[in-house]
């Protein structure tokens, strides 16, 4: 996998995948609904408990508008809405739409 960076944005090319990538930010806002690469490898909450998602998720659909004062958003895998799971904000990046 190649990267390049350039300020709070990444572009990742993966075969012929290219997706342009912004690290959620504290005071962002507008995130319902959007499509978020998870950063790390073991997501976790507020306290550092491990993440309520299946193991190796790297996508999930952003269930809140903006981060909570625990610095965490809701977030779901992009197959299971119902599986809803708290991660830290600067664990997440958004996807960049066209």
């Amino acid at each position: 996998m190649q990267s390049v960076v350039h300020q709070n944005e990444e572009a990742f090319i993966m075969g012929n995948n290219f997706q342009m990538l912004a690290q959620v930010s504290y005071a962002q806002t507008g995130l319902k609904d959007r499509l978020a690469q998870v950063l790390v490898d073991e997501p976790t909450d507020e306290i550092d408990w491990p993440a309520d998602l299946p193991p190796g998720t790297k996508s999930v659909i952003i269930v809140d508008d903006t981060p909570n004062p625990h610095q965490t958003l809701r977030v779901h895998p992009v197959d299971d809405p119902s599986r809803i799971a708290l991660v830290v904000y600067d664990q997440l990046a958004v996807v960049q739409e066209d």
